[in-house]
């Protein structure tokens, strides 16, 4: 069979976030949720692999790779850590991080929000304050003044469904933990204002640059019982910040895996009668949403075959969100901005990489407007509520010394970059799977 041909221009990358490799974020949220007494953090992410300072190695790295496309984030808390004091600092060490990256010859795609905030906005309530929106938008305008011309890819917020659900129907490890349903409605309203302001602000300051959500997704299937619970969840964790991105340049998908949910078919109008009863939604919605027994939460089927995260491995899961969103808004473009896997054998991200790429090339060929793949992540890191003990990277690090080793998963898409081919004897089936 002939190799798998990607397109001309094709965006091949590797991503990280601030919060995650820089270390020492201190005025940040983060770094105070880390911290909490009996708090659901596995362990502080301290001076992570100390990304703010070994970023030039970091990036030679990526760039000797072959790839030709780096996704970061700045992160707000280090430029504005005290409200409306800008740090020239902090700027300028993004300014030259973006500065690096071209020099290189890699294309930046600067994320403006990754999760975390800074504490002065955390301590007002995060999201649910009236005024983080504008804040946010305010913050934005100094970053894309501040870099210019030197950005031609922006991402908004990152996953606002993580931050909206994570936080605020529980399960998830993320600030401020609880389950509570008004106040999750009321951070999907904000982030979507967020994103909103955010990227009418880039617009009107660069014209020319492209900017998107990054918005999380998961393949998603479920029997006739528990279709009810899907469609709801599925409406609420992603179409709602889909539709917020009607009039972006382009769409971030980001897809690790499948969502499947079961329910026994009788309990269809059950789930359907519960989610139409708003008095009882503080308690109907976190349970079919599957915050209280697991009905919804992202964990794979017994015997299925697992990842670090115990998620189901599927790496055909991109190409069907990208089939979704496509069908969605067929005209416009879009970007795998985050597609990896945690896993401790290096051999299963080759595999994951490769099953992955071969669906999604199969989707352009169909005529999908697919612009790039943005692996995640360029090297382990601090994986949020699980610490240090998910390994995403195509670079191990080693953090008590901070050496850095590529692996071979990273030698593999670095050459599918470079050659923008991917052979046809190097995908294995997903029957032939281990």
């Amino acid at each position: 069979m002939a190799d798998l041909v990607f397109p001309s221009g094709f965006l091949w990358g590797a991503a990280t976030s601030a919060h995650q490799v820089e270390g020492g974020n201190v005025e940040s949220d983060w770094w105070e949720w880390e911290r909490k007494p009996g708090g659901p953090v596995r362990e502080p992410s301290g001076n992570a692999t100390e990304h703010y300072s070994r970023y030039p190695q970091d990036l030679a790295l990526l760039a000797s790779l072959g790839l030709n496309t780096y996704r970061f984030s700045i992160e707000w808390a280090r430029v504005e850590p005290a409200e409306g004091t800008f740090d020239p600092g902090a700027l300028a060490h993004y300014r030259d991080v973006v500065e690096r990256t071209r020099s290189l010859g890699l294309t930046p795609m600067v994320t403006l929000n990754h999760f975390t905030l800074p504490r002065w906005v955390a301590a007002q309530g995060g999201w649910l304050w009236r005024r983080t929106p504008e804040l946010f938008e305010r913050y934005t305008r100094r970053v894309v003044q501040e870099m210019g011309d030197l950005v031609p890819w922006y991402c908004t917020i990152n996953e606002p469904t993580t931050v909206a659900t994570g936080g605020y129907m529980g399960g998830w490890g993320f600030p401020p933990g609880v389950v509570d349903v008004g106040q999750w409605r009321r951070a999907i309203d904000a982030l979507v204002e967020g994103h909103k302001r955010c990227l009418a602000a880039i617009k009107e300051i660069r014209p020319e640059t492209r900017a998107g959500l990054a918005a999380f997704s998961v393949e998603m299937w479920s029997n006739a019982g528990a279709r009810p619970a899907m469609e709801f969840s599925r409406r609420w964790n992603e179409d709602v910040f889909l539709e917020a991105a009607a009039n972006d340049d382009f769409i971030g998908v980001q897809t690790y895996t499948r969502q499947q949910l079961h329910r026994p078919r009788a309990m269809a109008p059950v789930i359907r009668a519960a989610l139409a009863a708003r008095p009882l939604e503080r308690v109907v919605v976190p349970w079919v949403m599957g915050m209280k027994d697991g009905a919804g939460a992202i964990a794979a089927p017994a015997g299925s075959r697992v990842t670090q995260m115990g998620w189901e491995y599927r790496p055909e899961s991109v190409a069907a969100v990208v089939r979704r969103i496509a069908a969605i808004y067929p005209d416009k473009d879009l970007v795998v901005t985050e597609h990896g896997v945690a896993t401790a054998n290096d051999a299963e991200r080759v595999e994951f990489i490769a099953r992955g790429l071969a669906a999604l090339h199969e989707s352009i060929e169909d005529g999908i407007r697919l612009r790039g793949y943005v692996h995640w992540s360029l090297m382990d890191n601090f994986e949020w509520a699980t610490g240090y003990g998910a390994n995403f990277g195509l670079i191990g690090v080693d953090r008590a010394t901070q050496e850095r080793t590529v692996r071979p998963s990273g030698h593999f898409l670095g050459e599918i970059a470079r050659t923008g081919r991917l052979r046809t004897d190097a995908i294995p089936t997903s029957a032939s799977a281990r």
